[in-house]
């Protein structure tokens, strides 16, 4: 059996519903399979060069709402995020988060999140 990722949720509002998004092993497949490419592909496309069509950047945001929300729900913020485009960029932060997370070695995290915090240095003694 295969070990989940470490993936952590994150929220968006959609025409005043909230929904959880969180990567795991499952919603990266399903994202694969509708977009028909892999998963470094997509991360190429939409985090480094920022050129992914934006009906593949809807897959990214409805697929990270697999483990936490029914289809019928999907379908509903997949509509508005197909009618009010806006709502994409409203939640960019927080649908690239989702995806990119869980692919992040977790030695950069820690390296990223300790790069924020003040470190105190201590007197060496004589």
């Amino acid at each position: 059996m295969i070990k989940d990722i470490m993936n952590k949720p994150y929220k968006i509002e959609l025409e005043g519903k909230s929904y959880t998004l969180e990567y795991d092993n499952k919603a990266y497949a399903e994202l694969e399979q509708l977009t028909g490419k892999g998963i470094f592909r997509i991360y190429e496309d939409f985090i480094a060069r920022n050129n992914l069509k934006y009906s593949d950047c809807i897959e990214v945001a409805c697929c990270a709402m697999l483990k936490n929300h029914t289809e019928g729900e999907i379908a509903k913020a997949r509509i508005a995020l197909n009618e009010k485009k806006f709502l994409f960029l409203q939640n960019i932060g927080a649908i690239t988060l989702a995806f990119v997370e869980p692919l992040t070695p977790p030695e950069i995290l820690q390296k990223e999140r300790g790069a924020g915090k003040k470190q105190t240095l201590k007197k060496k003694k004589k």
